[in-house]
């Protein structure tokens, strides 16, 4: 098993990816209880576990958390099947922004 990469510094002293971070963690709140009033605890129970890492998560914890997400919209099994609403495309565009600029991050090595 490769070693864990750092984390960078604190998220707090980031506030562009602590509020990107943040969004994202509001978008899955509120797909989590939606898909759930649908009857859809598939995909309520992969998306909600992602929530803390969005909330107080590391860069790393991020990462991993926001691709995952991302992965939710696949182009065979989607999130949007069972979720289909402008809603559900605000959380996979708020996921693209934040792997976005966690990519930026890492690249400029900050």
């Amino acid at each position: 098993m490769s070693p864990r990469r750092e984390a960078g510094p604190p998220r707090w002293q980031d506030p562009p990816l602590d509020e990107a971070a943040l969004a994202v963690a509001r978008l899955v709140r509120g797909g989590v209880a939606t898909l759930r009033a649908r009857g859809q605890e598939r995909w309520a129970a992969y998306l909600e576990p992602h929530v803390p890492a969005f909330e107080d998560g590391d860069r790393a914890d991020l990462l991993v958390a926001a691709r995952r997400v991302r992965a939710a919209f696949g182009a065979r099994d989607s999130v949007l099947d069972a979720w289909p609403s402008d809603d559900a495309l605000r959380l996979r565009d708020a996921a693209d922004r934040l792997l976005l600029l966690l990519e930026r991050r890492h690249t400029r090595g900050s």
